[in-house]
């Protein structure tokens, strides 16, 4: 019960956080502020009320329209938040309570709740707020991206800081599949974070270098929003994992495709490596057991 309790207790978290990106998506391509003005409603200016801004109850309360001008609001609001309340509650089963046996080094015995959170292990605790902060990132990225905008540069810059921050604290744990041939112990992780960002961005990188003066500005747009989105989570994760995560993207993306024709409706390719770096994340051990070198 007590798992099950601060499961949920992290998903609103999660939700919580969701609505926050809402606001970044909206904003950030604007220009605007994302913290000095409160949640308003984009038609008639009105402030959301501190109960109609829960995750999801809010939207479902108010059946989706503005409180006071009666204006619809995007379903888009409540699913981003149902999608990251759901994303941190299942990776605090499959990591947080788990010891880490998502991983292929698990870094402790499951626990459960008790022995993660109320005595709390803080490599089991770091690690969840790492790959929590990885997916809050993506899931920014795809949002902006599903309007059709750049993604802003920044969002490497803070990626970078808070991978910095992580190996400066040396904790290595953060990367359980070390990048090999390299002598020096301590320069693994940082060398694995360095070649997973490298490799990421790399891969989008060099066919928008070879289609610059062929491709169409939308197509531009997305192969650099698609480097700065891969490059984010091959830092955060390392060479190998950025590697299948990309593998299974190609294969969302394709099967995406074959959505579109049928639903004429569009999804960001950023939102769907945000979905295929979840399912590595739960996913991991049996991942890398299947495809290694």
């Amino acid at each position: 019960m007590l798992d099950f309790v601060t499961a949920l207790w992290l998903g609103f978290i999660g939700a919580c956080i969701g609505s926050f990106l809402n606001v970044v998506a909206y904003r950030i391509p604007l220009g605007l502020s994302v913290v000095w003005k409160p949640s308003h409603c984009p038609k008639c200016g009105h402030n959301i009320r501190p109960r109609d801004n829960m995750p999801v109850l809010g939207w479902l309360l108010l059946r989706g329209r503005c409180r006071d001008c009666g204006a619809p609001i995007s379903p888009r609001y409540a699913i981003v938040e149902a999608a990251m309340g759901t994303a941190f509650f299942v990776l605090a089963y499959v990591e947080l309570f788990s010891g880490a046996a998502n991983l292929p080094a698990a870094l402790a015995d499951p626990a459960g709740a008790l022995d993660s959170v109320v005595f709390p292990n803080w490599e089991l605790i770091i690690l969840y707020a790492y790959h929590a902060t990885l997916l809050s990132l993506l899931m920014a990225a795809g949002l902006i991206d599903q309007d059709s905008q750049r993604v802003p540069r920044n969002f490497l810059f803070l990626a970078g800081a808070v991978v910095c921050g992580a190996l400066a604290s040396e904790s290595w744990f953060l990367y359980p599949e070390r990048t090999r041939n390299i002598l020096i112990n301590q320069w693994k992780a940082p060398c694995d974070a360095a070649f997973g960002a490298s490799w990421g961005a790399l891969a989008w990188l060099l066919p928008l270098a070879a289609l610059r003066r062929r491709s169409s500005d939308s197509m531009k747009r997305f192969l650099r929003n698609a480097a700065i989105a891969s490059a984010i989570a091959g830092g955060f994760l390392g060479l190998r994992p950025i590697v299948r995560i990309f593998a299974l993207w190609l294969v969302g993306i394709l099967a995406n495709r074959g959505l579109k024709a049928v639903s004429k409706s569009r999804l960001s390719p950023l939102l769907i490596l945000w979905g295929v770096t979840l399912l590595h994340l739960a996913c991991w051990r049996p991942l890398a057991r299947l495809l290694s070198w």
